[in-house]
């Protein structure tokens, strides 16, 4: 099983979510559009994945274009699990 260490971006409303991710498109930050993991308990059910070391730039572009959002969590997601063991 391979793991990839990220950090989830979470929020309280969708809009907020795109505004979440036009500010990291506008800082140049890479980032993924993704279901809310089950486990993280918020209102929205879209979140943003970014690589762990884009954490303070990420928090700096959305602090900086008044996003509000709940939390940037770690997050170690499963990656090329396609049947097997």
């Amino acid at each position: 099983m391979n793991e990839f260490e990220c950090r989830v971006i979470l929020f309280d409303s969708t809009h907020q979510a795109l505004r979440g991710e036009r500010a990291l498109k506008e800082a140049e930050i890479s980032y993924a559009v993704i279901n809310t993991p089950r486990e993280f308990s918020v209102d929205c059910g879209i979140s943003l994945r970014i690589g762990t070391e884009a954490e303070e730039a990420a928090r700096a572009a959305l602090q900086e274009a008044g996003v509000v959002f709940a939390d940037i969590v770690p997050y170690r997601t499963r990656v090329g699990k396609r049947g097997g063991p």
